[in-house]
């Protein structure tokens, strides 16, 4: 019953982002202010934004390293490395956002896999517990994603009444093309990842749009 609510709270958030991504103004359109300083609104979108693509791309890092084929993890392991070397901070959510693109599908079917299972059986508790926190920061950062998206589209509304600021929002644009693309992929990924942590007895934890997002890099088994 759990698992149906989440995914049901992630597919209304679904409007949203479709919204978000073609219901955008025109940027030297007129449109209602949303009020406030702007600067200010794109900063806190660009931290939230941060927090919430940091997340998901070491998850499916974490998942896809620990519990995919030898191909799998082997792509795994150079993504984490690239990550790991890419301290500056645009060239590391470059990174990211190409590994949410291309990563999210083959996640959940890594999941959803016989194979998968039987590797994460196979795991130690330090790792099975790495993978469930992965989950877990999918099935949050799943929840936070409608409201960062409609925050973003607020911003992009108010650039209709000072065009000044359209430089200002181009990261705001971008950050919103990426999350309405992503998010829709991920109510199935939430849903198959903690069902096969139920069929491994393992409880990863309950999402919530109010939890912290506790990012850390993922941590790949060594292989034998």
């Amino acid at each position: 019953m759990k698992i149906k609510l989440i995914t049901l709270c992630l597919v209304a958030g679904l409007s949203t982002a479709a919204q978000a991504q073609f219901g955008l103004p025109s940027l030297g359109g007129s449109s209602s202010s949303s009020g406030g300083d702007v600067t200010a609104q794109v900063d806190s979108f660009n931290k939230d934004a941060k927090l919430i693509k940091e997340a998901l791309a070491f998850a499916l890092v974490q998942i896809s390293g620990a519990l995919g084929d030898k191909t799998q993890r082997e792509a795994a392991r150079a993504s984490a490395a690239n990550l790991a070397k890419n301290t500056n901070t645009k060239e590391a959510e470059n990174i990211q956002g190409t590994i949410l693109k291309e990563k999210a599908a083959e996640t959940t079917a890594i999941l959803a896999s016989k194979e998968g299972k039987e590797r994460m059986e196979k795991l130690d508790p330090e790792m099975k517990k790495k993978v469930a926190d992965a989950i877990l920061a999918v099935g949050i950062s799943a929840l936070k994603l409608p409201n960062t998206l409609s925050t973003g589209k607020k911003i992009m509304e108010s650039v209709g009444s000072n065009p000044m600021n359209i430089t200002k929002v181009l990261p705001v644009k971008d950050g919103i093309v990426l999350f309405a693309e992503v998010l829709p992929k991920l109510p199935d990924l939430v849903s198959t990842g903690f069902k096969m942590m139920r069929d491994v007895k393992m409880e990863p934890g309950n999402p919530s749009a109010d939890a912290t997002l506790k990012n850390s890099p993922p941590q790949l088994p060594e292989e034998s």
